[in-house]
């Protein structure tokens, strides 16, 4: 509240909340921030797919000799899936603290510059699932290459050894 120069002097004038700039441009952005993180998402799930049907194609005879040795087909797609789950593992472990770390760093940059509360908080519920989620896609992407791994002839490709 605040004298209203108009007025004699005895008189208020009650504001509504002031908020800079940046927060008030940030509201405009809509769900570009959802949209961006949705396209990388994909990307990445996508990525992930074609990195683990080409390592499929690339360790065909490796395959074949586990087959041999008395690999069933569950156990052929599961070695697909594990290797999915350790690559995602890697991510998570590495890639979670980090950008915890450099979220909060960077938002207090941010609130510094335009003077607002640096209060940042970490959703450890919201975390937890996403990580959930990501082992969950992770090993329904590894299915299509796990297939196709334990769909590998072992005759054809072990014949020229």
């Amino acid at each position: 509240m605040r004298d209203d120069p108009n007025s004699g002097g005895g008189t208020f004038v009650l504001l509504p909340v002031q908020q800079p700039a940046e927060i008030v441009n940030y509201n405009t952005m809509g769900t570009t921030p959802a949209a961006l993180a949705s396209g990388l998402a994909v990307g990445a799930v996508g990525a992930l797919g074609l990195t683990l049907l080409a390592s499929v194609r690339r360790r065909r005879r490796d395959l074949a000799l586990l087959k041999t040795l008395g690999f069933m087909h569950r156990q052929l797609a599961s070695v697909i899936a594990w290797q999915a789950s350790v690559a995602a593992g890697i991510g998570i472990v590495f890639g979670v603290p980090l950008g915890i770390i450099v979220g909060r760093w960077l938002w207090i940059l941010f609130a510094r510059e335009i003077f607002a509360v640096a209060d940042p908080t970490v959703p450890v519920l919201q975390i937890a699932l996403v990580a959930l989620g990501a082992l969950v896609v992770v090993n329904l992407v590894a299915a299509i290459p796990g297939r196709i791994a334990s769909r590998t002839p072992t005759g054809l490709l072990l014949r020229a050894e």
